[in-house]
């Protein structure tokens, strides 16, 4: 019996690719376009982090090989979302990064 038919759909998943370009979201920030959602800032701050921390992570430490998984806004339909997993300053982040003009830090937690 072919893998297709014995496997649910939801199995079959190929590897995922980002939704935006790690590069773009960098020059974004670095160029001042940003938004740090207050959830994600309040999360952050929780976790012992400020908004120099957060630019400081995605900017310099988030790397491609840190890419989890993109996901679809759960607001906004069609919207997609990237997930990255790292350890930053010895904790295990959960980012979660979009592109609409701006770069959006949407998610910023304990991962």
């Amino acid at each position: 019996m072919p893998l297709d038919i014995q496997v649910a759909p939801c199995y079959l998943l190929s590897v995922q690719k980002p939704s935006y370009s790690l590069a773009q979201v960098k020059g974004l920030m670095k160029d001042g376009g940003w938004i740090l959602r207050e959830s994600a800032l309040d999360t952050a701050v929780e976790l012992g982090f400020d908004q120099d921390d957060v630019y400081d992570c995605v900017v310099k430490h988030i790397e491609e090989t840190h890419f989890y998984k993109t996901m679809e806004s759960e607001k906004k339909k069609g919207l997609m979302q990237d997930v990255y997993h790292i350890t930053y300053q010895e904790q295990r982040l959960y980012v979660k990064l979009q592109v609409n003009v701006q770069a959006v830090v949407v998610s910023f937690k304990e991962a």
